[in-house]
């Protein structure tokens, strides 16, 4: 299927797919994003408004996705992100390699402090209560360098958190300020999270008479996705674009709500 509006040219826009049961309303996302408006999502093919019909919650340092209604029993929910960064910064050193922190249970003590705040707690952290394996989630949870056992450990009871390499990268530092020129940067490196992009959204009622609405300018049909009551409309078949005049070639019916999220120009 051909991509609505410009087609990108650099960038990863990868996507996540997840089914609905009728009562969960988190889902886990893949990628960490900025905000609700970094990502576009469908449920059943239909485009959902960020902010309204979904945010995003952090739960127990796992980054997820947040319906206000839960997803219908067989529902289809596609995630894609607008750009995903291709290549990582350089962690700290103390995260090149594997350490190990280790307490004793005691007091009814739930929480204990890491020495370090691990990256992706649920892939990089083991953790051992008198060797027996915890699993992450349902035994204990990580918030910055804190990580709560669900239930207390006994007295005296030898808890030991391993912590996983997570990068083979080394740090070299910082450039010196005004020393990297344009050829130095890798294609699609300089993404939303870099360069603080905004993604924002304009929303009217159609009256089943007005066919033009006033949008953002600077933007044409290619920089703007549109929708009526969530479904995407086609560029240029379902509507044009001249300066900030948004002009449907036929009236939005009364009622109908018409969303207008900017892509980055």
């Amino acid at each position: 299927m051909a991509y609505i509006g410009k087609e990108p040219s650099f960038g990863a826009f990868e996507k996540d797919i997840f089914t609905g049961d009728g009562s969960t309303t988190q889902f886990t996302l893949t990628h960490t994003v900025a905000s609700a408006t970094s990502i576009i999502v469908s449920l059943g093919g239909v485009i959902q408004e960020p902010g309204s019909a979904y945010d995003i919650a952090m739960v127990s340092g796992v980054q997820k996705i947040n319906f206000a209604s839960a997803p219908a029993n067989s529902v289809r929910c596609f995630v894609v992100y607008l750009g995903r960064q291709q290549i990582v910064q350089a962690r700290a050193a103390t995260d090149t390699t594997p350490t190990i922190d280790t307490f004793t249970g005691g007091s009814g003590t739930t929480a204990f402090t890491l020495s370090r705040v691990p990256q992706n707690p649920s892939s990089t952290v083991i953790a051992f209560v008198n060797g027996v394996f915890q699993k992450y989630t349902t035994n204990f949870s990580i918030s910055g360098t804190t990580i709560t056992f669900t239930s207390a450990p006994e007295t005296s009871a030898v808890i030991v958190v391993v912590h996983l390499s997570t990068t083979n990268e080394v740090n070299l530092g910082s450039p010196d300020d005004n020393s990297v020129g344009t050829a130095k940067i890798q294609d699609g490196a300089v993404t939303n999270a870099k360069a603080t992009f905004t993604y924002s959204s304009s929303y009217f009622t159609g009256d089943g008479s007005t066919t033009a609405f006033t949008i953002t300018t600077g933007h044409t049909v290619n920089s703007i996705l549109v929708t009526e009551n969530g479904v995407l409309q086609k560029p240029t078949t379902d509507y044009g674009v001249s300066g900030t005049p948004l002009t449907f070639t036929t009236a939005p019916a009364n009622t109908v709500q018409i969303g207008v999220r900017y892509l980055v120009v």
